[in-house]
């Protein structure tokens, strides 16, 4: 299992390689207007999910995984996203 952090002052983007199937989930953020857009690809197909604390996705074997945090009233805030990948 990975944890993965994302924190909008340092990096709202990470991507990585995953090479078994594995589950996505979206175990917090810091506020409720905090959401990911997730975007795996292997060869020949690209599939793009959007998360919000709670959800989950499955990922394919030997996918590419970029996940990417946002908040709808951002402001000048910082804000976080917390992720399991297993």
């Amino acid at each position: 299992m990975a944890k993965i952090h994302l924190d909008s002052s340092v990096s709202q983007s990470v991507t990585r390689a995953v090479p078994k199937s594995a589950v996505l989930s979206c175990t917090a953020t810091s506020a409720p207007d905090v959401y990911a857009h997730a975007i795996w690809v292997v060869v020949g197909d690209i599939r793009q999910f959007t998360l919000y604390a709670g959800d989950s996705m499955v990922v394919p074997d030997g996918a590419t995984l970029t996940i990417w945090i946002f908040r709808k009233q951002a402001g000048q805030s910082t804000w976080t996203a917390d992720f399991d990948l297993k």
